[in-house]
């Protein structure tokens, strides 16, 4: 089945919500199985992308469809100038990437709603349907000082 994915985005110039179709098998889960399958679908998803960047570098001067130089003007306005994707050759682990995801969960860093309802426990099942909007926000806790 189709769910709906909003993801926050960090640019500045371009929408903060992004909402993203993923797939997911058709059958009830709890959190804690959800949050699983939608890490191990992006570490997958990195990883092949981590592959196809070396390729990319050496045939193109445009990189995400974006001229290179359009990249680097953003970036620049941003503060940080980057290399793009990490220059070495790990990869992410989905299992330790899993792990970390519930225990954010767990301690309240991560939020998740489904369809408008909030969930705070890790084995609460989640009644998902195709075309359900699922949101994670990234609790972040003010403290410091102000960049």
């Amino acid at each position: 089945m189709q769910i709906k994915i909003n993801v926050r985005s960090a640019s500045r110039k371009k929408a903060s919500i992004l909402q993203r179709s993923c797939e997911y098998p058709d059958r009830a889960m709890t959190v804690e199985e959800f949050i699983a399958e939608t890490v191990r679908q992006n570490v997958r998803e990195y990883n092949d992308r981590k592959d196809a960047v070396e390729l990319l570098r050496l045939f193109s001067r445009e990189q995400g469809g974006e001229p290179i130089e359009e990249q680097l003007e953003d970036m620049a306005a941003s503060g940080k100038v980057s290399y793009g994707e990490a220059m070495d050759d790990r990869k992410a682990d989905p299992e330790a990437a899993v792990k970390n995801a519930v225990q954010c969960f767990e301690d309240g860093m991560v939020a998740l709603f489904a369809d408008g309802v909030r969930y705070t426990k890790k084995d609460e099942s989640i009644p998902l349907k195709d075309q359900s909007e699922v949101t994670f926000v990234r609790l972040v806790f003010l403290a410091g000082r102000m960049w």
